[in-house]
């Protein structure tokens, strides 16, 4: 499958099919070839208001597109395609397929994913966190309705099969940060803190009161209550291809890193701790020394860490991948002025670079990431 990732499987569709709020649409489109075969899908979704603040149109537009066509958007209803809530966009496909084929599927899913837009009321149809790939596909496919594509986020991917061990894997780093990584290592363990891995299903109870703890340390109103209610759901529809570690201090859970398989790939999902006891690095020996020492390298070629937290995830080897993000007027083009689309693309690409580029193992040129 070209394009497809964990959050594109069955099992997430489940999960986001029940955390649809109420007033919102789904619709599941899929392209065929010349005998009816299927050879591309995309899910698209209409919401009566923005289902999260990090999927919100309006204020990515703002400044690129007049008030008046602004101040519009931010009343109507909106759609959103490739998926939604786990900023991570997706227009799987079938391998093998030729390059025509594959522009002339996603011509077609864009069309029906504006016609579904146009049905819902919506007066933007979104398609969030893509790829550079997939961006560029999608904005071509909608060239015609004055698509505007926008830089948007950046996710950080752990290359672990560079490594067959943690000596490969330390030898890698830079020498200060080899220092530091051997340090974290060494007080996790002289800790007698012990890692194991297990299956989501198993320890939902566990888990939920780590992540409520995690989640309102960052300000979020995030109950206990609310978190085994979300992971008892990806359990059942996700437990068969969940890999979680639980950090344990004499047996009792005080952190974990929950991970999803996908061949040969690992994506992070979320972690949680105890903070009533002191921090011996456990979110690095949880996310990065552990699974690299135990030679996940040699099945998996990478581990997806998601957005944010950018130094510490690059300081100790993850690489940078942009995310754009593609929108479309559903009654009349958007209009934006081209200038200041390119512009906000190199400004925040730009300034990503000067925050973030001396933690990048190897360096970064944010030129590369202009559209």
């Amino acid at each position: 499958m070209t394009g497809g990732t964990i959050y594109s499987s069955s099992g997430f569709l489940k999960v986001r099919e029940e955390e649809l709020p109420q007033g919102a649409a789904a619709r599941y489109l899929i392209a065929r070839d010349a005998h009816g075969a299927p050879t591309a899908g995309l899910e698209a979704y209409s919401f009566r208001t923005p289902p999260h603040l990090l999927y919100t149109p309006a204020d990515l537009l703002a400044g690129l597109i007049s008030e008046e066509r602004h101040a519009h958007l931010a009343e109507r209803p909106l759609a959103i395609g490739a998926g939604w809530s786990e900023f991570r966009g997706h227009l799987p496909g079938r391998d093998g397929v030729t390059a025509q084929e594959r522009i002339d599927a996603v011509r077609a899913l864009t069309s029906q994913a504006l016609d579904f837009a146009a049905d819902a009321g919506a007066g933007v149809l979104a398609y969030y966190y893509l790829p550079r790939e997939e961006a560029l596909e999608v904005a071509e496919a909608h060239a015609g309705d004055g698509a505007v594509l926008l830089y948007h986020d950046v996710e950080t991917v752990l290359p672990v099969g560079r490594w067959q061990d943690l000596d490969e894997y330390l030898a890698w780093l830079p020498y200060g940060r080899r220092r530091r990584a051997r340090c974290e290592i060494r007080d996790f363990g002289r800790s007698g803190r012990t890692i194991r891995e297990v299956s989501l299903p198993d320890v939902v109870k566990e888990i939920a009161p780590l992540n409520s703890a995690l989640m309102r340390k960052h300000g979020h109103e995030y109950g206990v209550e609310q978190a085994t209610a979300v992971y008892e759901r990806q359990g059942r529809h996700l437990g068969e291809c969940s890999t979680l570690l639980l950090d344990e201090d004499a047996g009792r859970p005080i952190g974990f890193a929950l991970r999803y398989r996908q061949r040969d790939m690992l994506y992070g999902r979320v972690a949680g701790f105890d903070y009533s006891v002191p921090n011996v690095a456990d979110y690095f020996n949880l996310v990065f020394y552990h699974p690299i020492a135990s030679g996940i390298g040699q099945t998996v070629r990478a581990i997806h860490l998601g957005l944010g937290t950018f130094q510490a995830k690059l300081a100790r080897g993850a690489q940078p991948n942009p995310l754009y993000s593609v929108f479309v007027g559903v009654d009349a083009p958007l209009e934006a002025d081209a200038e200041k689309v390119r512009e906000r693309n190199r400004t925040e690409a730009t300034a990503f670079g000067d925050e973030h580029g001396r933690f990048v193992v190897g360096g970064l040129n944010t030129d590369d990431w202009l559209l």
